[in-house]
């Protein structure tokens, strides 16, 4: 009788730890396997990130967009960005250049 009532002492205790096993087992695989907490952490915080390039190119697309309707149909602003980018003038037109002594090293 006293070897049966160890016998359940010992079994239960294993049973414990067999399941305290099983646990860490599966605890550690749900966080760092490959489909885990950590990678799914990862990949949300790239999820955002790209969806925030997304909106910030899909700005940028509306503004290129607005110039190029410009440049195709406004004549001032065509005139506008030629003077302004590729310094170009008209006949009789003269160009003052400022320098700015600040940025100018002496010699």
């Amino acid at each position: 009788m006293l070897v049966k009532s160890c016998g359940g002492a010992i079994l239960k205790k294993n049973r414990k730890s067999f399941f305290l096993l099983i646990f860490c087992f599966f605890f550690i695989l749900l966080v760092f396997n490959d489909t885990g907490l950590i990678k799914w952490y990862q990949l949300h915080a790239e999820r955002k990130k790209i969806l925030a390039d997304i909106q910030q190119m899909i700005k940028t697309e509306k503004l290129l967009n607005t110039e190029i309707s410009l440049l195709e149909n406004d004549d001032e602003y065509i005139k506008k960005m030629a003077t302004e980018k590729f310094h170009m003038v008209k006949p009789g037109e003269k160009i003052f250049k400022i320098i700015d002594k600040r940025n100018v090293k002496n010699e």
